[in-house]
Parts: C-alpha cells; sequence; structure tokens
C-alpha cells in the first residue's frame, strides 16, 4: 500500500499523520468532502494494535445482537467500528463480545483498502513545519511533503513514566516479556491502577507467587464514574485474589524509590491512605504499566504545541486545531486533551464522531465555506419528534454524554440551520453568543453511592435529574443559558413510540411518573416534556413563534 511521492507533486490539501483508526477514519470522511488526502504512517496500517494491548484482548464491546436495524442506533453498542456507508462493519468482522485486536487489526486493513492508494507505510514523520500559505512534512528516509492542513492522528507512542528514583531500572509494559513461564513463583509489583495495570495483573494470577498492583491515587471503576477509561469490569477479577486474601495486594502507596540489592528490587513508598506511613517491599520484577504519552519532538519550535495533562496531551481549541498555527488539528485519542477522564474522546468509539466533526472544520477551512449544516423545520408539531428521533437513535450523542450535541439556530437568518453532533465547548465560544439556540445532549445524572441500588423518585416534570443516561434540552440567548429540560430517563434509552422502533425491539412499555398517576408510556412522558419544553420558549425564539 505504499506510494511514490514526486517532489512536485501538487500541494495536498491534507497531510493525515497515522494510519490507524483515526488516520483512516479522517481520510475517509475528508476523501467524501471532495479533498486530496495521503496518511503517512511510520509502520503499518493499526500499528498499536499490532502491538496493544500485549496479551491481546480488547475491552471495547462488540455488540453483534442488538434488535436494532438503524445502522446509527446499531453504532451505540458497536465500539470498535469505524463510520462510512458503505463501509463493513466490525460486527461483521467478529462475533466476540470482546474481540482480539488481532481481529482489530484485521478489520482496518480491510476499511484502509476502501480508501485507494493513498497510504506511504513505514514512513516515519519526523518534521512538521510551516511552508509559505501551508505546512510541511519530512521523514526520516528523506521525504517531504506540503499540504495546506495535517491532521496529527498519530497517537500517544511514548510511555509516560512517574518521576520515582530508580523508575530507570523497571520494565515497561511497552516491552515486557510476557510468557507466563518467566515469571513462575516470582514476587512482582505492578505500577499503575489503569487498564494496562490490571490487564497485566489479571495474567500473573496463574503463576506467581504474589502480585501487588501500586499507585498513590485510588480506584475508579468505569461502572461508578461512566468513563470507560477507568477499570472495567473484565480487569477485576485480580480484586478477588486481594480481598480473599490469595497473596495479591492493591497499595495505595506512591513509590518513591526503587533499587537493586543484587537480582531484588527493593521498593520504598510511601502509603497515601495513611499519611507518614512508609513501607520497604522487595520484588523480583517491577512493571511500569503508567500510560502513553504524545511525542511533540516531531513540532519545529515556533509551532511545537504546550502539553496539558502532566504532559500527556498536546493542548488544542475547542475544535482540536494547534492554536498558533492554523490548519494543524488532533484526531484520535490525543483528542481527550479536550474532555480527560469525562467522556470517551480517547477511545475509537468516542473519537470517530469527534473526527465527523472534524472533518467539517477542515472541510470549511479549505474550501473558505461556512460549516455545513442540515435544515430543520422549527415547526413544534416537527421539531418535537424530531428530537426524540434524535435522542433515540444518535450515536454521537449517546457514546459523548455532555460533549457532543446538536446545535439548533432558532433566530436570524440563520434560522432552522443544525449543526449536528459538534463539540458543545465549541458552540459554546463561537455560535452560541448572538442569538437564540437549542442544544441537545444526552447526559448522565447523579447516581450517588451505589450506582448498583439506586434511590429514586421518577417525576415527568420539576423532579431532580434523573440518574441513567438521558436527553437535556438548553435553550441559550446571546452565549447565556436560559432555561433547561431534563427528560426522563429510559431504560432501553430509546423515546420513540414502540409503533416507531423495530418489532421486538425494547423491553419497557410503561413505567411509573409520581406527578402523572398511572403508569404511562414512556414515549408519551417524553414527547409532552419536549413540547412543553417548547412551548416555554416560544416567545423568546421569534423562529419557533413564527412556526406556531
Amino acid at each position: 500500500m505504499n506510494v511514490e511521492m514526486p517532489e512536485n507533486k501538487d500541494q495536498l490539501d491534507v497531510a493525515i499523520i497515522g494510519a490507524g483508526p483515526a488516520g483512516l477514519q479522517a481520510a475517509y470522511s475528508l476523501q467524501g468532502r471532495g479533498l486530496t488526502v495521503e496518511i503517512f504512517e511510520r509502520g503499518a496500517v493499526g500499528e498499536f494494535f499490532r502491538n496493544f494491548p500485549r496479551h491481546r484482548n480488547l475491552i471495547s464491546i462488540n455488540k453483534v445482537h442488538t434488535g436494532l436495524s438503524d445502522p446509527e442506533a446499531q453504532l451505540r453498542y458497536d465500539w470498535n467500528s469505524l463510520l462510512g456507508d458503505p463501509v463493513p462493519r466490525f460486527t461483521t468482522h467478529s462475533p466476540k463480545y470482546f474481540p482480539t485486536a488481532d481481529e482489530y487489526v484485521g478489520y482496518l486493513e480491510g476499511f484502509a483498502d476502501t480508501l485507494g492508494d493513498i497510504i506511504h507505510a513505514n514512513c516515519k514523520i519526523t518534521r512538521i513545519g510551516r511552508d509559505g500559505d501551508g505546512y510541511v512534512i519530512e521523514s526520516a528516509d528523506g521525504l517531504s511533503r506540503r499540504a495546506r492542513q495535517i491532521i496529527v492522528a498519530s497517537g500517544v507512542t511514548l510511555p509516560w513514566l512517574p518521576d520515582v528514583e530508580g523508575i530507570d531500572l523497571v520494565e515497561i509494559y511497552n516491552d515486557f516479556d510476557t510468557s507466563p513461564e518467566s515469571f513462575i513463583n516470582k514476587r512482582v509489583l505492578v505500577l499503575g491502577k489503569g487498564n494496562s495495570a490490571f490487564e497485566t495483573a489479571e495474567k500473573l494470577i496463574e503463576t506467581t507467587q504474589a502480585t501487588h498492583v501500586m499507585s498513590p491515587n485510588k480506584l475508579k471503576f468505569a461502572w461508578n464514574t461512566h468513563f470507560v477509561g477507568h477499570l472495567r469490569a473484565v480487569n477485576t477479577n485480580f480484586l478477588d485474589t486481594y480481598q480473599l486474601k490469595s497473596q495479591n495486594a492493591v497499595l495505595d502507596a506512591r513509590p518513591i524509590k526503587i533499587e537493586k540489592d543484587g537480582d531484588t528490587f527493593v521498593v520504598t513508598a510511601e502509603m497515601t491512605a495513611a499519611s507518614g506511613h512508609e513501607i520497604v517491599l522487595t520484588y523480583d520484577r517491577v512493571i511500569c504499566c503508567t500510560g502513553w504519552r504524545f511525542d511533540a519532538s516531531i513540532f519545529d519550535d515556533e509551532i511545537r504545541p504546550d502539553m496539558a495533562h502532566m504532559g500527556k496531551f498536546p493542548k488544542m481549541s475547542a475544535n482540536w486545531e494547534l492554536e498558533g498555527a492554523p490548519g494543524i488539528w488532533f484526531a484520535g485519542t490525543i483528542m481527550q486533551c479536550r474532555d480527560f477522564k469525562k467522556t470517551m474522546s480517547g477511545f475509537v468509539h468516542g473519537f470517530r464522531h469527534n473526527i465527523d466533526a472534524l472533518a467539517r472544520f477542515v472541510e470549511a477551512r479549505a474550501k473558505g465555506t461556512e460549516l455545513p449544516v442540515q435544515q430543520v423545520d422549527l415547526a413544534p408539531e416537527t421539531l418535537a419528534p424530531m428530537l426524540v428521533e434524535r435522542a433515540s437513535i444518535s450515536a454521537a450523542l449517546f457514546l459523548q454524554p455532555g460533549f457532543l450535541a446538536d446545535v439548533i439556530c432558532l433566530s436570524g437568518p440563520q434560522a432552522g440551520a443544525c449543526h449536528a453532533a459538534m463539540p458543545l465547548d465549541w458552540a459554546k465560544e463561537t455560535v452560541l453568543r448572538e442569538g437564540d439556540y437549542l442544544t441537545l445532549t444526552l447526559e448522565f445524572g447523579d447516581f450517588g453511592e451505589n450506582p448498583l441500588h439506586v434511590n429514586r423518585s421518577h417525576n415527568a416534570f420539576g423532579g431532580a435529574p434523573d440518574p441513567f443516561i438521558h436527553p437535556v434540552l438548553r435553550h441559550w440567548r446571546d452565549g447565556q443559558e436560559v432555561a433547561m429540560m431534563h427528560l426522563s430517563d429510559h431504560l432501553d434509552a430509546d423515546w420513540r413510540d414502540r409503533g416507531d422502533r423495530d418489532a421486538g425491539a425494547g423491553t419497557v412499555l410503561r413505567m411509573t411518573y409520581a406527578d402523572k398517576g398511572a403508569p404511562r408510556a414512556p414515549s408519551d412522558v417524553a414527547l409532552e416534556q419536549v413540547t412543553a419544553f417548547l412551548a416555554g420558549l416560544a416567545a423568546g425564539a421569534p423562529a419557533i413563534a413564527a412556526a406556531e
């Protein structure tokens, strides 16, 4: 899939660095918008997934059987497929709920084939610099290419290591020997408390004498936070072996110093849950599983991004652009700089939708046009069911809760223009500043102390926001939020009438609302809630009033 690249070729519209899922998604989206695109990849397509996770099982779900026929709705439960039509879905590539990384590489290779001969494999970019009205990229083997815009989708390629004396002595998750026989009867310390740390600890249960997992931070579980980067249940078997006293342990401790005494590691740590308490431990192996960081060294000094979140990610604007270098954009897992540990921009099922929005920014910049929008009918009898439909099937709003929003203009010459699934932070800085707008997001409420046992009083109107994911409508005027409504949550996360859904799909027929008396169909209540909200803002939103 390598491409010959003559020196005299015309300037590209967009050069993309990285042929992982983010780079492939960006290329597909931009090709469909008529832009000339090439991808430059340091290894092979899907290089990251050829190496990681080290034990080869993904924790991104691949739910094949959903009862849903709408391709958009299916994506809510398919965390691996890239966006496109027609392109193959990963759900046809593997039946496994938790597929393997090797299966995903095969899927990415097939997706790459749909792009044509635009990928330069084994082409490591070593420099990004300014060049006239655009930019130039250079590779380790002397290749040079000019582009009007650049999308950096290279991921996080360098290990992030904690500031600990002696950290250079330990093994790193990126390249440690995973063979089970090398751990037989060993005492092992795993530094970190994320999924890579527990993935590693989980695989050691059968062979080690003792395994300890250490970090100064307390454990955060994805089922509590709704952030899939926190510890997933699939990686928690190790906790049984700790709490049931099977020689393993999870330590809330900050490693201070790591030393070698012959073949033994001596680790001095401060217990963070017991202030002032120090402990000295001995191990046969120490493995650092503390994540990765972005390599900014390829940027010329004048455009090198500042770093955020402990130096892990490049800083970027609300629409993922490098500030001070218009036309350089970021895509993929590094997009999580904008919603770090809140929503899903660090993962395929989140950033694929971010990239769909990013492609609109890149297209508008390339063509010198306004952002493309959809037109919606503002008549309440049309707008209300449309909002219910979007809340019920949109994968972007569902998988990027509170981060991506539908933004609908209610006044002025742009009335009826809808920016679908765009970053809400960007909207607040731009279009929402003047005029009347309606935004639709999906958001979680407060689950309290135990998300598996939630005390609740279910009200259609006037109660506290429901805990489970639900639609939120907001009315904005000249940059200020002037009205808001939280719709009731729904066990199926589908607020449509059952007659508008797939036969046999969903479970909820009726439920009780404390302020409505007898059990009601959730679809009726949702439409009533949306209609009431639109009626409430009609007086202040000229286009809505006119539509009535």
